[in-house]
C-alpha cells in the first residue's frame, strides 16, 4: 500500500519535524504534500513554509475539495485549533479522506485523570467524534500517537521550572509518579514509519502507537538533571489542591491560557503521560534517545 498523505501544520517543533520524515520517505508514499489555508500568508510565514520540503497545496481546511486525491490527514495543528478538527475531519471525509492522526502526539488519554483535566476537554472531544464516524464506516480508521512529553521542550521551555542555578525546582505531582519523556525528533520518526507499507497494511480501523524514549519516576527525571549538571536539586512537589487554588486564581485573572497550562502539567506529574506498556519492540528502525542523553 503507498497512501497519499496531507499534512495539516509544517512548520512549529513537531510539525517541521514530521514534515521532514515524509519527505525521507516520499518514496513510499504515493503522494505528500501540506495544506494552507492562503496562498500569501506575509513575509515571515512564507519564508517558514519555503523551508517546507514538500509540496504545498492552497485551500480552506474546512473545503472537502482541498482533501481530494488523500488517503491520509495528518494534524499537528495547534493547542487554539484542537477542537476545529471536528469541522476539518467532516470536510476530509467529504473529500475522500479514509484515515486520520488527530493531533495528540502525548498523553495517554485513557488515563483516569485525563476526563478530569480541562486541558483535554476539546482534544477528548475530538477523538469520540473520530470514533463515532469509525463505528459508522468500517472503511474509516485512526491512529493514536502516545509518546508522553516532549523531552527537548521539557528542556528548552523549562516546563519542569529548574532555577537558573540548577538548584531548586518544582512540580504539580508526585515524586514516584511515571513520566515518559520522547524527544520530538523521535515522535515525528514514529508517525512516519508507522505510516511505511511494513506497518500500515490497511486504512481502515483504529491503530494505537505506544512509544517511548524513556519511562522514569518523576523524582529520577529531576535526579537525572542534577547528576548530568552535577548540582544539587532541591524539587518541591505541589499538591493537586495548591494545584487547583493556582488554577481558580488564574482563571479569576482573567489569564485562562495559564489555568489551562496548570491543568497539563497536573495531568504530567499525577500520571497521564506515563506510557506503559509501549510498543518500542514493533520500531527497531526507529532510533531511540533516552532523557539522560537528552539532558
Amino acid at each position: 500500500m503507498s497512501p497519499s498523505i496531507l499534512l495539516l501544520g509544517a512548520t512549529g517543533t513537531i510539525r517541521s519535524k514530521i514534515s521532514l520524515q515524509l519527505s525521507l520517505h516520499a518514496n513510499n508514499f504515493a503522494r505528500v504534500a501540506f495544506l494552507t489555508a492562503l496562498a500569501d500568508t506575509g513575509p515571515s510565514k512564507e519564508q517558514k513554509y519555503a523551508s517546507v520540503p514538500l509540496e504545498r497545496v492552497v485551500g480552506s481546511l474546512t473545503d472537502p475539495s482541498s482533501y481530494t486525491g488523500f488517503d491520509i490527514v495528518i494534524f499537528a495543528v495547534g493547542d487554539d485549533l484542537c477542537g476545529k478538527q471536528i469541522q476539518f475531519v467532516d470536510a476530509a471525509v467529504e473529500g475522500g479522506v479514509r484515515h486520520f492522526y488527530p493531533a495528540e502526539f502525548g498523553a495517554d488519554l485513557t488515563h483516569p485523570l485525563a476526563p478530569t483535566e480541562p486541558y483535554f476537554t476539546e482534544k477528548l472531544r475530538v477523538r469520540a467524534y473520530i470514533e463515532s464516524l469509525v463505528e459508522k464506516d468500517a472503511s474509516l480508521g485512526y491512529t493514536y500517537v502516545l509518546n508522553g512529553i516532549f523531552a527537548d521542550l521539557l528542556l528548552q521551555k523549562n516546563i519542569l521550572s529548574v532555577s537558573e542555578d540548577k538548584k531548586s525546582a518544582e512540580f504539580i505531582g508526585l515524586p514516584e509518579t511515571l513520566v515518559t519523556t520522547t524527544h520530538s525528533d523521535t515522535v515525528a520518526e514514529v508517525i512516519v514509519t508507522y505510516l511505511l507499507p511494513s506497518h500500515l497494511t490497511s486504512l481502515s480501523g483504529p491503530r494505537i502507537v505506544r512509544y517511548s524514549g524513556s519511562t522514569m519516576p518523576l523524582s529520577v527525571l529531576y535526579d537525572t538533571i542534577a547528576q548530568v549538571t552535577k548540582t544539587e536539586l532541591a524539587v518541591r512537589y505541589v499538591s493537586k489542591e495548591e494545584s487547583f487554588d493556582r488554577e481558580k486564581a488564574l482563571h479569576a485573572s482573567g489569564n485562562a491560557w495559564m489555568a489551562t497550562f496548570v491543568s497539563a502539567i497536573r495531568s504530567i506529574g499525577f500520571g497521564a503521560s506515563g506510557i506503559v506498556p509501549n510498543d518500542n519492540a514493533e520500531y527497531k528502525e526507529v532510533r531511540r534517545r533516552e532523557w539522560r542523553a537528552i539532558v
